[in-house]
């Protein structure tokens, strides 16, 4: 009769550490994937604020990605657009579709955009074209969020662009705008009013010309799929469950129609 032999002591526990190691390594990558590096813009009140610590934006992301360590990553706009393409953050937020190897929620968030001049200036702007002739402040990038016309206007290389002046930091934008007279500030009217309040400056003492389209909506990008899509679960739930209306009502952000009104149902 053929007996197996024993298998040496020593194997048993070197097994046991060997099982622990690859288990402890499994609940390292588990723990590793749960932290999200998030790419946001600097301070641009009520939709980011604090330094990136509160605000609209992040409030709406902190909810929809409930589960996840995020850790919020402050840079210019124009840097946010391309930062999960270039390896600087898993997720992106408020940016456009613009192709690349990643993967881009449903809109996420509204602005509207308004031309504001002083009353006192008394500048006629009724279109898009009226601007060519007047400094124009907007934030990075705007050149590419506002329309075919506004970029045939004031795109690199354009014929305006010398009358075009783009800002990283909104308050800056919102500050030179009340430093001198006969300027054109485009920027959503709710950052507007909060940096202007904050400078003492009324807003009574301006034009709000409507000659963008109603709303410009953005999106996040993310490097996995998979949180994309949990992402925009949890964004129709807060649609929902009136979540995201009650955060719009919080910050002060007053919308005729949100990006819920054009969610996949």
């Amino acid at each position: 009769m053929n007996y197996a032999k024993p298998k040496p002591r020593y194997l048993i526990p070197l097994r046991l550490a060997i099982y622990s190691s690859a288990l402890f390594a499994v609940v390292h990558l588990h723990a590793e994937q749960g932290k999200l590096t998030v790419a946001i813009s600097t301070d641009m009140p009520p939709y980011v604020m604090d330094s990136g610590s509160q605000g609209l934006e992040v409030d709406i992301v902190r909810q929809a990605l409930e589960g996840y360590e995020l850790n919020f990553v402050q840079m210019p706009l124009s840097d946010v657009q391309n930062a999960v393409q270039d390896k600087k953050a898993d997720v992106a937020i408020g940016v456009l579709m613009n192709g690349g190897d990643i993967f881009y929620s449903d809109h996420l968030v509204t602005f509207v955009n308004f031309a504001i001049t002083k009353k006192s200036d008394d500048i006629a702007i009724d279109s898009i074209d009226d601007l060519k002739t007047h400094p124009v402040l907007t934030w990075q990038n705007a050149y590419l969020e506002l329309g075919d016309e506004f970029q045939t206007l004031f795109a690199p290389g354009a014929e305006y662009r010398s009358n075009y002046h783009e800002f990283g930091d909104q308050a800056k934008q919102v500050a030179q705008f009340w430093k001198a007279d006969k300027q054109v500030i485009v920027i959503d009217r709710s950052i507007f009013e909060f940096f202007s309040k904050a400078m003492k400056q009324s807003s009574d003492s301006v034009e709000y010309h409507s000659i963008f389209p109603p709303v410009t909506e953005f999106k996040a990008s993310f490097k996995d799929k998979a949180v994309k899509d949990t992402f925009n679960k949890k964004l129709k739930e807060m649609c929902q469950n009136g979540k995201y209306v009650k955060l719009l009502e919080m910050y002060d952000v007053e919308l005729e129609a949100t990006v819920c009104d054009k969610l996949p149902q």
